[in-house]
């Protein structure tokens, strides 16, 4: 099984059982045992590891990695999902787009899709949507799951009022988006920061003598 022969499938003709999004659960077990064979094989295209599959598919083990070798020619490689935010945290930039992932998910949720279906289309437009994405899929399916264990809850920027994810324990009154703005506007009058030498922050505006800039909390 190579990606172009397996690209055929994602187009199937629409079964009896109705839209596409709901044909993981449908009662024929053959239509819906079909349906989950074809997420497993898209979300391998996408870049998942086998336990990730198994996960999302409730497909058996040994079937999920039959596949994964089939499809790329090669075992599953080893690994274990993110269990902690520090990665995200490292970068503005990744938080950004982590915020970006939870309101695709949050909007896709609200109609009928299975596990595995969800975290394809909230990936497929996540990719489409950014010009250089940082995450991958294993990252984008623990972006939810840190909101669900309430380690990151939505907070709303004090700059321009946005809602964003952020650690609950932090003390951030700004969004990754104004953060990253501000590293070379003025937060107060939004002039442009002269560029400093490595190592040095520009912390007063030239245009309007403000002296908070580089004091945004994150």
């Amino acid at each position: 099984m190579n990606s172009v022969v397996c690209s055929a499938l994602f187009l199937s003709v629409p079964p009896p059982c109705g839209e596409r999004v709901a044909r993981a659960g449908c009662d024929v077990e053959l239509c819906g045992y079909a349906t989950r064979i074809m997420e497993a094989i898209h979300l391998i295209h996408l870049g998942a590891r086998a336990g990730l599959v198994c996960q999302l598919t409730q497909l058996e083990k040994t079937t999920v990695n039959r596949l994964y070798r089939q499809y790329n020619g090669a075992p599953s490689p080893p690994g274990q999902m993110p269990f902690t935010d520090n990665w995200y945290r490292e970068s503005d930039g990744r938080m950004l787009q982590a915020t970006l992932v939870w309101r695709l998910h949050r909007r896709l949720s609200q109609t009928r899709r299975s596990a595995a279906r969800l975290l394809i289309d909230v990936f497929e437009a996540y990719i489409q949507l950014v010009r250089e994405p940082l995450l991958d899929l294993t990252r984008t399916v623990f972006v939810p799951r840190l909101v669900a264990m309430e380690i990151w809850h939505e907070c709303v920027c004090e700059f321009c009022g946005m809602t964003y994810l952020s650690a609950v324990d932090s003390n951030s009154i700004a969004c990754p988006g104004c953060r990253l703005y501000h590293r070379h506007r003025c937060s107060q009058c939004g002039s442009p920061l002269a560029p400093q030498p490595k190592g040095r922050r520009r912390v007063v505006c030239g245009d309007c003598g403000n002296t908070d800039n580089g004091g945004i909390r994150h």
